[in-house]
């Protein structure tokens, strides 16, 4: 029975009635994968010398089921997801799998959970699914284990940041990952770094951190979950090159979004902070949870610097165009959009 889901009191956190939903869950042994199965949500019994839990090799994904004006249940580049996750899973030497197995998993738990996906129109609200492999064999030498569980659960979610639409960020010379490591990868591994930074940076007024290039600490990569883009003041959008940052499905949307719907010129290149605040028109972070957020303040070298030149207008517009494809109020041209049958 469909459940009643207040939109206006969902954040982003597990939902409180969890344990009512189902989780899919399927294990790697003796060298193959089995069926899956989906199951009552339930807690994962581990030995405490799991892999993960001793050496991190684990690795997730960020997904949204949600209705669209038409009434269907849709997924937005699911395919994209499955491709992100086998490129992770290869990094962080898991067992790969088949893109029908993960597409197939992720269909089942949005059906099995149908009842608790917010009746939303406006994008705030979805159903969020956590793809997630993890090393379980019990190990004390550090190597790949040879026993895994996949397993996808599912939570109703409405925005990422309290203040929706807006933040504001503070720029550290923090590193949090580092040319031919894990950053590009969506490794559990990659986040514990950028727990105390954000703690810090919310005790002093701000939502989140923007992380700056480990080689000359001035140049920006991501924030802690989103990537970084600036529209500076000749028109032209900019935001950093993959290569030690996550290749968000949001921000390759953005650009495609951009280039050929909006002819702008985009550049992918090192972009300095002194650089936004001198030159930024305006600055939005972007990512699956945060979808499109406008920056509204950076913090940097004890100062705050205010980007609001252009009213958060491109921001807006990109929201505007990437929502409405989503949730099938206008036309898909780059055919992202995925019904759940």
């Amino acid at each position: 029975m469909a459940r009643s889901i207040d939109c206006n009191k969902l954040t982003f956190s597990l939902y409180p009635h969890a344990h009512e939903m189902k989780m899919y869950e399927s294990y790697y042994l003796n060298g193959k994968w089995d069926k899956g199965a989906i199951v009552d949500f339930h807690d994962i019994p581990l030995s405490p010398a799991a892999n993960v839990l001793n050496y991190g090799q684990g690795i997730f994904e960020g997904m949204k089921a949600y209705y669209s004006v038409k009434g269907k249940v849709v997924l937005f580049r699911p395919e994209e997801n499955a491709k992100r996750f086998e490129k992770s899973a290869y990094k962080l030497a898991i067992p790969g799998m088949t893109a029908d197995k993960f597409m197939g998993a992720v269909q089942d738990i949005v059906k099995a959970n149908i009842d608790f996906i917010p009746q939303c129109d406006d994008g705030r609200c979805s159903l969020y699914l956590r793809p997630v492999c993890i090393g379980i064999e019990p190990l004390l030498g550090v190597r790949a284990a040879k026993e895994y569980l996949f397993y996808i659960f599912a939570s109703p979610v409405g925005p990422y940041f309290d203040k929706v639409g807006i933040v504001k960020l503070l720029a550290r010379n923090i590193n949090r990952a580092s040319p031919h490591g894990t950053g590009d990868a969506k490794a559990v591994c990659n986040y514990p770094v950028t727990m105390r930074p954000k703690q810090e940076a919310i005790a002093d007024g701000y939502n989140d951190v923007i992380y700056l290039d480990p080689i000359k600490n001035q140049y920006i990569e991501e924030a802690g979950a989103a990537n970084f883009f600036a529209l500076m003041d000749n028109g032209s959008l900019v935001t950093p090159p993959l290569g030690t940052i996550l290749p968000g499905i949001t921000r390759e949307s953005v650009i495609e979004l951009a280039k050929k719907i909006y002819q702008m010129k985009v550049e992918e290149r090192d972009l300095s902070v002194d650089e936004v605040i001198s030159r930024a028109r305006e600055c939005f972070v972007t990512g699956t949870a945060a979808i499109i957020t406008s920056v509204s303040d950076i913090g940097w070298n004890g100062k705050i610097h205010n980007i609001n030149r252009n009213q958060y207008q491109l921001a807006h517009q990109l929201y505007e165009k990437l929502i409405n494809i989503q949730l099938q109020k206008e036309s898909d041209p780059f055919n992202w959009v995925r019904v759940v049958q």
